[in-house]
């Protein structure tokens, strides 16, 4: 019984937090960007000569995580008829400025449209106007409130998140933590308003209030840095001077796991394990240092890439897929992983 209530409320909690915008970070982000937009103009990168348009929309530039995510996608395009045109956004709280991306591919004629959408309620409407067109939309990295797509590469989040959680109390326990001591645990993602970002806090607290001990818990004060790095190791920082009993964080998402990163290795936090998502460079430093506990969930963001692309290629010459989810799948990534698959 205790077990189902505490499923409940944390599950009813994390709602609220995400609905309302974490620490309000959410709100004061939006207002940031809509003063600085943050727009990456259409770069035409491969025959620009075609008379058939794909038109690429990130939802940001930033690191390792994204750069991969075009190395598929560029990979893809050499393979393809189509002349392709890559543009986003370069901050993820920026909703507007993706929705003008959307409206300037159909004016321009669009064939096709390769979307990774920064907010899960906001561009469903701009998916519904395309799709009426008639233009195939493929999402990759996250979904949309909607079924207005015609397919979506992307991690399994929920499972994900599970996973996750799982790691977490394998870590704390490894770390010497006794599950009879208060302990809690931080949380960062970039976005509030992204379906991935949701989902993976989702199946981790579903997967933490079935397994962990009673007096472990979730620090409350959830974080989201709108995809800067920089806000988040200030918000790390902030959660381990405000929650003397942090002994764990879980990043949901690349830069909130470079700024936890940053922030552990500045402090020397060796008390404090880490979980997080993707494989940049300042995680991999932790990983491969024995002081420090620490996994991440690595996507195959390039895959996400190149799939939804040769998918929107094949809906674009008239060809339908009765299934619209296709996951990616994720590896964990530890030191063991890291010497086994010679990553330096």
């Amino acid at each position: 019984m205790r077990r189902a209530k505490a499923y409940l409320l944390v599950l009813m909690g994390v709602a609220s937090v995400l609905l309302g915008g974490c620490s309000g970070s959410s709100k004061a982000n939006m207002e940031e960007a809509a003063e600085q937009p943050a727009v990456v103009d259409y770069t035409c990168i491969s025959n620009p000569e075609s008379d058939k348009q794909i038109y690429v929309i990130l939802k940001n530039y930033h690191g390792a995580y994204w750069e991969k995510v075009i190395d598929g996608i560029t990979e893809a395009a050499k393979k393809l008829d189509e002349a392709v045109y890559l543009g986003g956004i370069d901050n993820e709280t920026d909703i507007s400025g993706q929705i003008d991306l959307m409206n300037q591919a159909m004016e321009q004629g669009a064939d096709g449209i390769l979307l990774a959408p920064a907010d899960s309620n906001s561009l469903a409407d701009s998916c519904q106007k395309v799709r009426e067109k008639d233009i195939p939309v493929v999402l990759i990295d996250s979904s949309i409130n909607s079924s207005e797509f015609d397919a979506c590469y992307m991690t399994d989040n929920i499972d994900a998140g599970e996973m996750a959680a799982k790691e977490m109390l394998e870590l704390l326990y490894d770390a010497g933590n006794s599950p009879t001591d208060p302990l809690e645990v931080g949380i960062q993602l970039s976005s509030d308003s992204s379906q991935a970002m949701v989902n993976r806090v989702s199946g981790f607290l579903n997967f933490w209030a079935g397994n962990a001990p009673e007096q472990w818990e979730i620090v409350q004060d959830i974080r989201v840095n709108g995809g800067d790095t920089k806000k988040a190791q200030s918000d790390a920082s902030a959660l381990l001077r405000e929650n003397a009993d942090i002994k764990g964080f879980f990043g949901c998402n690349n830069t909130s796991t470079v700024g936890i990163v940053n922030t552990l290795l500045k402090e020397e936090r060796t008390d404090v394990v880490l979980v997080g998502f993707d494989l940049a460079d300042e995680t991999k430093q932790m990983l491969q240092n024995p002081e420090y506990h620490a996994v991440t969930v690595l996507q195959k963001q390039d895959q996400m890439g190149y799939l939804g692309m040769l998918s929107l290629n094949s809906l674009i010459k008239g060809e339908k897929s009765e299934q619209k989810y296709f996951d990616t799948g994720v590896i964990m990534v530890d030191s063991d992983y890291l010497m086994e698959n010679a990553v330096s």
